[in-house]
Parts: C-alpha cells; structure tokens; sequence
C-alpha cells in the first residue's frame, strides 16, 4: 500500500499568505532566521489544499488543476466566483511536471495578483 503524506505550502507561500491575512490554526511552521541580527522569524505552514480552501471561502477564488495529455503535464486556471457567476480569471500556459507544483503556482498567482 503506497504512503499518502501531506504536501504544505513553501516558505515563500506562507510568508505570502501571513501577509494577505490567512490566520488559521496549523501545527507546522517554517523559522528563518535573520543573519544580520541574529533574529528569526517563524511563519505557520499550512497544507496546500488548506490554503486553497482558504483562497475559496475567504476571497471567491477557485483554483482549478487540470491534467494534460498523460497525466505528467499539470496546469492551472483561476476562477472568481461572485454571487451569480464564476468567470475564468487566468489559465497558466505552463505545464508543471506534478500537481502540487501546479497548485503552489496557482497559490502564488492568487496571493500576487488577486488579494
């Protein structure tokens, strides 16, 4: 039997989601540590589909990961749902080589450009 585990969000993610406002309970963080002063800064860690979910029910903004030709190819399209429609915001012409990297780049594509 294969072992499913968690994938979570990078540490540039987070440090993007803390900034748009995202403030849920997780149990992980990353620490980076200042090496000018000596000081470090910890960011929570989510997973990605937490973050998605978040994107979803907080900001109307649906991510859509979409398979291309033999399931190695990846990409994304956003979607802004607003209370009579959902119109298609972006579609990414990158193929990503997994899933999860096609959702972290959606992510950032949100957090960047949408929030």
């Amino acid at each position: 039997m294969a072992t499913i585990i968690e994938d979570y969000v990078s540490f540039e993610i987070a440090k993007l989601l803390k900034e748009k406002g995202m403030n849920v309970s997780c149990f992980n963080h990353y620490t980076q540590k200042n090496n000018n002063d000596g000081t470090s800064e910890a960011v929570t860690v989510c997973t990605l589909q937490m973050a998605m979910k978040w994107l979803r029910e907080v900001h109307n903004i649906h991510i859509d990961i979409c398979s291309i030709w033999d399931v190695t190819h990846w990409l994304y399209q956003v979607f802004v749902i607003t209370p009579k429609t959902a119109h298609n915001s972006y579609v990414d012409k990158l193929l990503y080589t997994s899933y999860e990297q096609a959702v972290e780049a959606a992510i950032k594509y949100c957090l960047e450009n949408l929030i």
